[in-house]
């Protein structure tokens, strides 16, 4: 056992042991003197107050916990979009993908459905579930590593993104930024909730929360639970089934000890099931080739060899001996005819074609097991929190630990147009059984935070392991379909260990200085346990012939996160703040079998950060302004590339994605929130960002195929990035005549310009502005909303990737379509 695990079990030790004798104890023990100082734990929020209740607020009343202490939103010298409860509520917004369409800047596109989320923040993304993710999410202070798409925040107290590089104080995988889930907490009172939603789309939805006192000011409980299903608006033209459909269980309970005013002890359970159809997406054709003579079109976005696309001339090449793309080898005819997908999705309607019949009742005929439908995801995920503060005479110990089992079960139609086989024999359907087990300590000390000089230390350690099994569900023995068994994957272990510390200073009452650091340590470990994935028919990556098929390798990497801030108070609600900031992301493996022994591995990833920020809150709290200006120099970009192996257990010829360092890069922009409560009814709120995020060194081998043998990426911008993002509300709340009653309503905009599906920027997503309305009437106790989302109908696809043709095995493209109108009603009770 490490010491940090030691010193958090010793930590909930004391604390038991100080409060053991309340137990027993009929009524409140006498309360200490001591006053709860600000240094409280990032978790520590107002109790039970219902997200329902609370009003609109603006930066001056918003308290945040964004830096591990309880600080006004304005006086916090970074940049952050928090959102209360209520807030969430009035827009509608019920998950993470929601949340990123009204904080511009950030996207959290469910590109594949509630899986595999690949965040994106001023510029900065990690196109594969392998590579770290630059943006993590934590639930009252609890680092989630994956599903994060599955949590719905109907429980909201608040949520804080927090931009920028804040791995000093979060760690691994927040060098973009983080994201701070604080859910509502138990109070002293029996009260509760309950909601419930009707909409289109055979889309309902019910939560319920209750706190229920069990020993007066001393042990208190919440229970919740929701039930959410979301019928799907494409439909298969293979099966007449939705497609798209999300269905998800959910419960929880939280139990909240506080003897004295100087300790207090929280223990969590949540338990949440997601069992989703296939995702929308949709493969573009490809043009029709006979004897060498293109026939036709085909409706392809694809354009023809020493064509334009985005201002470029595309000249594709073949590959030399040393497997590069050269200008002096001609492509194959078949290329050069087939030219390269360009341009945006074409798709329109509500049709897609994929191959769910496969998917309809799978058998392993290793095993005998029957595992049903498997076509979508089914995903569970159990986890248990232990977060614990003891007051010393001003200074809080906190000590959080977090343990997180996930069993995930993933059947896709690979084709993504319903083919059942690729030219090369090798299946198009695809099968995983993952297991995902983590757990996270964390112990650190903070100063009383009333002092000119403030301090926090504290130590992070996380472990993590993955397994899983793979099958390509079908496969073909002669002329017949059969079963194709799961196989082991190749199990990988991540520990990560780091101390950290902040400091801060204030000059005088008008400048503050402060430093933060983290020294991580983060160990990759693939091919845990050394199972053989198989015994190889064919020579291919490190895999020999006749021979156990293992993927093995350990890696380490090591680095240093501070941050620098400098800011200036000309006035109560008025900060001006600048910064210097270093981030980092660990590599890894790709992990798929048949892979050269330069692509099995990828480095680590680093931002340099600097930040100029101001926030203004004026005319006694009605109106606030924030602005900011950054750039982020990044070095070992990691980006995605297909590659095409021979898989050595099977044989086959497959078309695989793994990630890459491309070299170097930077984002910079600007970005501005204003909110005006123009009177008692009328609100208003707009917020944009500019990005400029380019490649400024490296090279990718897919540029040289398709720019005559050039594979530098300099100049290109950066994938999945929109340069213009923006969001605009007006809101309002008036009391109806004589009733007791009030009568609201609001209109959100959203807006996102071009977003790139590769660094070749030739394939891309149409801007797109998306319009949702509600209105409704409330009472003391109980409101009921009548809203619409994508009022517009807008069929703008999310984004794409480049990929293959299922059928031919030509370039084409992959488009993920959006949800489309949905009209639907949602009630509120408080109890």
């Amino acid at each position: 056992m490490s010491l940090l695990k030691s010193l958090v079990i010793a930590t909930a030790a004391a604390i038991a042991a100080q409060a053991a004798p309340a137990f027993a104890q009929t009524a409140a023990p006498p309360k200490t003197d001591t006053k709860p100082t600000a240094a409280t734990d990032a978790t520590k929020s107002a109790t039970d107050a219902a997200p329902q209740a609370e009003a609109s607020t603006g930066a001056s009343e918003i308290v945040v916990t964004a830096r591990r202490v309880n600080e006004r939103l304005i006086d916090v010298p970074l940049t952050i979009r928090a959102l209360t409860g209520r807030e969430l509520q009035d827009r509608g917004i019920n998950s993470l993908s929601d949340l990123a369409q009204f904080t511009p800047g950030l996207s959290y596109s469910p590109d594949l459905g509630r899986t595999a989320e690949r965040p994106v923040l001023r510029g900065i993304s990690a196109l594969r579930p392998e590579a770290p993710q630059p943006v993590s999410v934590f639930v009252d202070g609890l680092y989630m590593r994956d599903g994060v798409l599955g949590v719905m925040l109907d429980d909201a107290q608040r949520v804080e993104v927090i931009k920028g590089p804040q791995s000093a104080l979060y760690g691994r995988s927040t060098y973009a930024g983080a994201i701070n889930y604080i859910t509502v907490k138990p109070g002293n009172e029996f009260k509760g909730v309950v909601t419930g939603t009707v909409a289109q789309a055979n889309e309902t939805s019910l939560f319920a929360a209750v706190t229920v006192p069990l020993i007066k000011d001393v042990l208190t409980m919440r229970v919740k639970a929701r039930d959410y299903k979301f019928g799907g608006q494409y439909t298969n033209s293979q099966t007449g089934n939705k497609t798209g459909d999300e269905r998800t269980k959910a419960g929880g309970i939280v139990l909240a000890y506080s003897p004295t005013n100087r300790f207090d002890a929280r223990l969590t359970y949540d338990t949440n099931k997601d069992r989703d159809g296939l995702f929308n997406a949709t493969v573009r054709t490809v043009p029709t080739q006979v004897a060498g003579v293109i026939t036709s079109q085909n409706g392809s976005t694809n354009v023809p060899n020493g064509g334009t696309c985005n201002g470029r001339t595309v000249n594709i090449v073949g590959n030399n001996a040393a497997g590069l793309p050269d200008a002096n080898v001609p492509p194959s005819v078949t290329n050069r005819l087939n030219g390269w997908p360009c341009g945006a999705a074409t798709f329109s309607g509500t049709t897609v074609t994929r191959n769910e019949r496969d998917l309809s009742n799978y058998t392993d005929p290793a095993t005998g097991i029957n595992y049903g439908k498997i076509a979508g995801l089914d995903r569970e995920i159990n986890r248990t929190g232990l977060t614990m503060n003891l007051e010393l005479g001003g200074y809080t110990l906190t000590g959080q630990a977090g343990w997180t089992r996930q069993k995930s079960n993933i059947a896709a139609d690979q084709s993504y147009n319903g083919t059942q086989f690729a030219i090369t024999g090798a299946s198009w359907t695809s099968y995983d059984r993952d297991k995902l087990d983590y757990n996270s300590y964390e112990l650190r000390l903070t100063s009383p935070q009333d002092q000119p000089f403030t301090w926090l230390v504290g130590m992070f350690d996380y472990d993590e392991t993955t397994s899983g099994v793979s099958s390509g569900v079908i496969a073909r023995s002669g002329t017949a379909v059969v079963a194709d068994p799961l196989r082991p994957k190749s199990g990988t272990k991540t520990a990560n260990s780091a101390p950290f510390a902040r400091m801060q200073y204030e000059i005088n009452k008008q400048w503050r200085v402060s430093l933060e650091g983290r020294q991580n340590k983060e160990t990759v470990q693939a091919g845990v346990g050394g199972a053989s994935l198989g015994i190889a028919r064919v020579t291919a990556g490190t895999c020999v012939a006749g021979q156990p098929c293992v993927i093995a390798g350990t890696q380490t990497f090591k680095d240093f996160s501070p941050r620098f801030t400098l800011d200036y108070k000309p006035a109560k609600d008025v900060l001006v703040y600048g910064q210097l900031a270093r981030g980092s992301k660990a590599g890894g493996f790709n992990l798929s079998a048949g892979l050269p022994a330069d692509t099995f591995t990828f480095k680590g990833e680093t931002v340099e950060s600097g930040e100029l920020g101001v926030k203004m809150s004026m005319m006694n709290g009605d109106l606030s302004i924030n602005a900011a200006v950054f750039r982020n120099n990044l070095d070992g970009l990691q980006l995605s590339n297909l590659a095409t192996i021979t898989n050595p257990i099977s044989g086959s010829v497959a078309t695989v994605t793994i990630v890459n360092n491309v070299g170097k890069a930077r984002t910079e922009g600007f970005e501005v929130d204003v909110w005006h409560r123009v009177n008692k009814w009328l609100q208003l709120n707009a917020n944009y960002a500019f990005t400029d995020a380019k490649a400024i060194e490296g090279t990718e081998i897919t540029n040289g195929t398709l720019y005559g043998g050039n594979r530098s990426v300099a100049g290109f911008t950066l994938p999945r990035t929109p340069k213009h993002s923006a969001a605009a509300s007006a809101s309002v709340d008036t009391p109806l005549a004589g009733t007791g009653l009030r009568a609201f309503g609001r209109v959100d905009i959203v807006y996102q310009s071009r977003r790139y599906a590769e660094i070749q920027n030739t394939i891309w997503a149409d801007p797109y502005a998306r319009i949702n309305m509600s209105a409704g009437v409330r009472g003391k106790d109980w409101r009921a909303t009548l809203w619409v989302k994508n009022a517009a109908n807008d069929d703008t696809s999310l984004n794409g990737f480049r990929y293959l043709d299922p059928q031919t095995f030509r370039r084409s493209a992959v488009d993920f379509l959006p949800k489309l109108r949905q009209v639907g009603l949602t009630v509120m009770y408080n109890f």
